[in-house]
């Protein structure tokens, strides 16, 4: 795929997590805010592992049950 292919799709994805970020509720900003905040200042090492956990976090969460479909 072309540079401007790619473009596109990175903005497309920045777009809908953006969009994600803003329908979140006031508490819900608040946290993924305070969360990106501390990934920003964590060591590799620490990134690595808060990624594995949030990839945790999200596999437990698909078919629960309590869960509403496309809430994930």
């Amino acid at each position: 795929m072309n540079n401007k292919g790619e473009a596109v799709r990175y903005m497309k994805k920045v777009f809908g997590l953006l969009l994600g970020f803003a329908t979140l509720p006031e508490k819900s900003r608040r946290d993924f805010l305070t969360r990106l905040n501390e990934f920003m200042i964590m060591s590799p090492p620490q990134k690595r592992r808060a990624i594995a956990e949030w990839q945790q976090a999200t596999d437990d969460c698909i078919g629960d049950p309590e869960e509403p479909a496309g809430k994930h």
